[in-house]
């Protein structure tokens, strides 16, 4: 074992620590632990200390070897902020109301509704509005029809998880970031996987409304329904979220920019962060008008969600770069390539699938996808596998992901469906260990996962 081995092996280990023992946030963590480590290493090989900050820039701004992380959290950062903005405009309450209007009382739509609610609402990539609208808007329904609001939970745990793995969540980010990728490439392989499983996830909702309908013996044809005046107080829930800043007649306006955005972004024809800025900048004048303190309040509150995840990855570049031109990355694939039988290279990416679940439960995004995945990526590329395939990988193990007692708005979750947190969990691994199955397997099917 080399001093490259023995320095990154620390470093990754001591950053795993800090960061799942809550020592240090993320961005302190990324942004000081490798540059302590690499200038230890610096000295002890006789190189300069500044070196190490070279390496860091390289990183984080590219270099010869990577393109740098910055240009993975400007898109981040204008991506939350562009589908926040959306959620404040209103572009998606139409769909959120005809959906409550179809359940009419009945236990099956209502469950299947309440997922499709908030699959719609977790857009914006913000899981505590996603939990406070969801839950305002059914919580009084599921009391009222005396149905299980511990399900509700679920429901909104499912599809969420579904849509963090676009490339405006915290996650997708991650990934990118950490394997060097651009947004096209780890997209396209990702779609189908999370069309099956939002399918899936409706399916889980449609499974539980026929549980609660036996239960509560209703039967669709004799049932009454939900009165008018009910049906309006849950749409009034939406409208009535940010009521100064909705715009419903610049909806289809607004429907039509971001379906551009989504084609373009999905095919890869424009940068993804100039399309986001764009986007942003076009929408905020036609729905806002020329009106400089109102854009710029907004624009202040929109950016909020996305800023701190945007300097995380900034600082993840930190550790991508120190890891690749010091040389500690390849070292410890190679130390990992001599233990793992050449027979055996092939599943890689499933081992790090497997792998990704108790470590995102139980330290984390930040140690997954910073400190284990970059350092598996470098030991399949000896094997011929692809930083593509090892992203998909990596991204599969999300099913599981919100589960974690380490996401605040999990809480929030329980509180606002009145389950405790240890039934939520028995109860959400029980429909997500199938969401992670079913991603396996269209991702070996479709090639996203390319290994045979």
């Amino acid at each position: 074992m080399n001093l490259e081995f023995i320095c990154g092996l620390l470093m990754i280990v001591l950053f795993a620590i800090a960061i799942s023992k809550r020592w240090l946030a993320p961005f302190v963590g990324l942004s000081i632990v490798p540059l302590i480590f690499a200038v230890i290493y610096c000295v002890a090989t006789g190189q300069s200390p500044l070196t190490a900050f070279e390496w860091a820039f390289a990183g984080a701004f590219g270099g010869e070897l990577t393109g740098g992380t910055a240009t993975s959290a400007i898109m981040i950062l204008f991506a939350c902020t562009y589908f926040t903005f959306m959620m404040k405009v209103g572009l998606f309450d139409p769909l959120i109301i005809a959906i409550i209007k179809l359940v009419k009382g009945d236990p099956l739509k209502v469950m299947v509704a309440a997922t499709c609610v908030a699959g719609a609402v977790s857009l914006d990539g913000d899981g505590a509005s996603t939990v406070l609208i969801t839950t305002a808007a059914f919580v009084p329904l599921f009391k009222q029809l005396n149905m299980r609001v511990g399900y509700l939970a679920v429901l909104i745990a499912l599809p969420t998880s579904v849509f963090n793995m676009m490339p405006w969540g915290g996650s997708f980010a991650r990934c990118i970031s950490a394997l060097g990728l651009e947004v096209p490439e780890l997209l396209a392989p990702l779609v189908p996987g999370l069309v099956v499983v939002m399918i899936y996830a409706i399916g889980v909702g449609f499974f539980l409304g026929r549980k609660e309908r036996e239960r509560l013996g209703y039967d669709p044809k004799a049932a009454a329904h939900v009165s008018a005046e009910e049906i309006e107080k849950m749409c009034d829930i939406v409208r009535n979220n940010d009521p100064e800043f909705k715009r419903p007649h610049l909806a289809w306006f607004n429907l039509i920019v971001t379906l551009g955005i989504m084609v373009l972004l999905v095919q890869g024809l424009a940068n993804s962060a100039v399309l986001f800025m764009a986007g942003l900048g076009i929408t905020l004048v036609v729905n806002l008008g020329f009106n400089f303190k109102i854009q710029k309040n907004l624009l202040d509150d929109c950016l909020v969600e996305g800023v701190s995840v945007c300097a995380m990855i900034v600082a993840s570049g930190f550790l991508m770069g120190i890891l690749l031109y010091s040389g500690m990355g390849d070292a410890i694939a190679a130390v990992l390539a001599s233990i793992v039988p050449a027979g055996a290279a092939r599943f890689i990416p499933y081992i790090i699938a497997i792998l990704g679940i108790p470590l995102l439960i139980f330290t984390g995004p930040d140690v997954f996808y910073f400190g284990l995945v970059p350092v598996l990526a470098q030991l399949a590329a000896a094997y011929g596998i692809s930083a593509t395939t090892i992203g998909v990988a990596a991204m599969v193990s999300l099913s599981t992901f919100y589960c974690s007692p380490l996401i605040a708005w999990i809480f929030l979750l329980c509180s606002r469906c009145e389950i405790e947190f240890a039934d939520y969990q028995k109860l959400l691994i029980k429909f997500a260990l199938p969401a992670f199955v079913i991603y396996l397997v269209v991702y070996t099917l479709t090639g996203g996962i390319a290994v045979f």
